[in-house]
């Protein structure tokens, strides 16, 4: 039976991973794709927003993973079917991406490392030189932090963007070799130079180890915003 569990691609800051989503948006018959459904949570914890997180209702009997957590109705919302035009015989396989940091640090000491759970899903990993994703994501965070400047945002409403732990390496490189031993699966890890370099041959590796097939469509695009990417 061909495997249809939701793919998810889990990455570090500045990685060029939004970029390794537009080849599936261009499948729109095929894949639903979702954007960092976990950052918002992560972003809760981080400024302590408990009115946020006291808002994520709780899982009910009957969902595919039931273990009280935060993320655990984001997980459900992710496994929930999904058919192209509402069509039953034309279903959509779910396609995530999002930051490997986030996840790595709620799931400590609880089920989210099960292996039941990480069964579920698909993981696939993407990396990129630390010299290019750092450089970059510090250009990324001092923009930010101008525009807080400017718009005289208060230091009460800042976060700390620029710090290891929001970049994240470390904890993609925990959270692959955590999954990997748990799930004793094979794991796609692409490197995003290889990428760049060499997209077709990168993208049809990929698609054969998650179980898609490869399409020539997936390498080009017109230049476009992406409106739900901006709802996030």
């Amino acid at each position: 039976m061909t495997d249809q569990r939701p793919i998810i691609l889990w990455a570090h800051a500045r990685s060029l991973s939004t970029v390794f989503e537009r080849p599936f948006l261009q499948l729109r018959q095929e894949f639903h794709v979702i954007h960092e459904p976990f950052v918002p949570i992560g972003l809760a914890y981080q400024a302590n927003n408990f009115e946020f997180l006291d808002n994520i209702q709780p899982p009910k009997p009957t969902d595919p993973i039931t273990f009280a957590h935060h993320f655990t109705p984001t997980l459900n919302e992710i496994l929930k079917p999904r058919y192209y035009n509402g069509d039953e015989t034309k279903p959509l396989r779910a396609f995530v991406k999002d930051l490997a940091t986030i996840f790595y640090h709620a799931s400590q000491g609880n089920q989210l490392q099960s292996k039941e759970i990480l069964l579920k899903f698909k993981h696939t990993f993407l990396i990129r030189n630390p010299e290019k994703s750092i450089k970059s994501y510090y250009r990324a965070a001092n923009a930010t932090y101008k525009a807080w400047d400017e718009a005289d945002v208060s230091e009460s409403k800042r976060l700390d963007l620029f710090s290891a732990d929001s970049i994240g390496i470390k904890e993609s490189r925990a959270l692959y070799d955590l999954i990997k031993n748990v799930t004793e699966e094979e794991i796609a890890l692409v490197d995003a130079d290889d990428l760049v370099r060499e997209p077709e041959k990168v993208l049809r590796k990929y698609c054969e180890m998650v179980g898609v097939e490869f399409k020539k469509e997936m390498l080009a695009w017109k230049a476009e915003k992406i409106k739900r990417w901006d709802e996030n």
